[in-house]
């Protein structure tokens, strides 16, 4: 996995619209990154701290929803 993403690459990796981990910015939800040419700059080590967010919001489905 690289080690910086995107906005659109963390809702690609997620399967969820690139909105909702923008809104979790804008929002205050979570700090909001570095950014470079303007962009979110976001770290590896920030993704669990957005699925736990997604997940606060019901915008990603809990591991014990997802059918084996």
């Amino acid at each position: 996995m690289p080690e910086l993403l995107s906005t659109n690459d963390v809702a690609r990796l997620l399967r969820v619209p690139e909105w909702r981990i923008r809104r979790l910015f804008e929002t205050s939800a979570l700090p909001e990154p570095g950014r470079f040419a303007g962009r979110r700059v976001i770290t590896g080590d920030m993704l669990p701290g957005i699925i736990d967010a997604l997940r606060d919001r019901n915008w990603l489905p809990s591991p014990e929803a997802i059918p084996s």
